[in-house]
């Protein structure tokens, strides 16, 4: 038993040392898709894109990733030729606005009256423009803390938990 859950982490650890973003120059994020008939707004996945580039743009400047990170460029625009161009797109998987409730049966719990209770989620997608194949897929999953419980704030560190997760791709 210990051998084959072995054998999955470190298939799991392999897969993801081979994903490599250094040849990358341009970054396009595409809205996250909402699913039909959640409950989670049609504006979520908008709003998640900005919060995404936002985050990518301030890692990016501070460790020199990438020469553009633009929000899903329209049809007519062109990105510069020659240039590597990584498409990241995802889709909501959770959205969860924290209650009084919630927050109040947290807070008898010791130490967790630091963890907010609003939560957000995503599945996204790593893919290279030019050929159009999935270079990485993950599950991203943020919750708010403190007096910070709001899912605006969820989606905040959502977007930096991808800006981190590009960095150490890219290396």
């Amino acid at each position: 038993m210990f051998f084959v859950l072995g054998l999955v982490l470190g298939m799991n650890n392999l897969v993801a040392a081979e994903v490599n973003l250094r040849d990358y120059q341009i970054v396009v994020i595409q809205d996250l898709e909402v699913p039909s008939g959640s409950p989670t707004p049609e504006s979520a996945g908008m709003q998640m894109a900005e919060k995404a580039v936002y985050q990518l743009k301030r890692y990016s400047e501070r460790y020199n990733l990438f020469e553009t990170i633009v929000k899903e460029v329209s049809k007519g625009k062109e990105m510069s030729s020659g240039k590597k161009v990584l498409i990241i797109k995802g889709e909501v998987k959770e959205y969860n606005r924290g209650s009084v409730g919630r927050r109040i049966g947290r807070s008898f719990i010791p130490g967790r009256e630091f963890t907010g209770a609003s939560s957000f989620a995503a599945h996204y997608q790593f893919i290279d423009k030019e050929s159009g194949r999935v270079i990485y897929e993950t599950d991203l999953r943020t919750t708010s803390t403190g007096n910070e419980d709001t899912v605006e704030y969820a989606m905040d560190r959502n977007g930096e938990a991808l800006a981190k997760l590009v960095t150490k791709f890219k290396g």
